[in-house]
């Protein structure tokens, strides 16, 4: 008997151990579980909120092609301008709702037309075409008035700064080659713009505020027409 009593109270405090473990144990697992919870809780929280932020944003990608007529506003009695076609075509990022900015590529080939005056009147005057093109980083702020539809229909006002860099000009009977313009110039944009499904229309004026020869003054202008899409 003693024996037996020796044994049972060895087992108590044991069991006291065994049930002590296993209480902590269930209630780390429990802590651990609501702490998983409380992690995915608060992440989907995040996923929400920035949601909720990106609702007022539209983005958009725009390829397009244009065409042209091309001015070129030359100084003194050395040159007769005249207006020719020319084409364009580029992309753009757009983002914005109301208000929306833009930011793209543009490759310009500017078609320009000159007779030159200076030679001797007994000598038959002809036109002479040269191009010259530009890669350009059309940089855009906007109102689209019709921004709730803008899925559907669109109607926007844009201005723009456009940094263009001259690459070429074409072969051309007046002997004017890349060392005789200007590689550098900055055009001014403003045009209004027509959002139908995923097409893009857009019509307007560019003006550069730097001349195109290095030793006349010659500012260039441009009506374009865009026709594009979006996505």
């Amino acid at each position: 008997m003693k024996t037996s009593r020796m044994i049972s109270k060895g087992r108590f405090p044991l069991m006291v151990f065994v049930l002590t473990f296993f209480y902590l144990f269930a209630n780390s697992q429990t802590d651990s579980l609501k702490m998983s919870q409380s992690d995915t809780t608060l992440k989907k929280q995040e996923n929400e909120k920035s949601k909720e932020k990106g609702k007022g944003w539209n983005d958009e990608f725009i390829v397009y092609v244009g065409g042209s007529l091309n001015m070129l506003s030359v100084s003194g009695a050395s040159y007769e301008n005249h207006t020719v076609p020319g084409y364009m075509l580029g992309g753009a990022y757009k983002r914005g709702k109301f208000f929306y900015w833009q930011v793209g590529a543009r490759y310009n080939n500017a078609v320009y037309s000159l007779t030159d005056l200076s030679k001797p009147a007994d000598t038959t005057v002809t036109d002479s075409v040269f191009s010259i093109r530009d890669i350009g980083i059309p940089i855009t702020g906007g109102i689209n008035f019709l921004s709730a539809t803008n899925r559907i229909f669109a109607l926007r006002l844009f201005v723009s700064a456009i940094p263009s860099f001259a690459i070429g000009v074409g072969e051309n009977d007046l002997g004017i080659g890349k060392d005789q313009i200007n590689t550098f110039n900055l055009y001014g944009q403003a045009g209004i713009g027509v959002n139908i499904f995923f097409m893009v229309l857009e019509a307007g004026l560019n003006y550069g505020f730097k001349d195109v020869f290095k030793n006349d003054q010659s500012k260039p202008a441009q009506i374009f027409v865009h026709l594009g899409f979006r996505f």
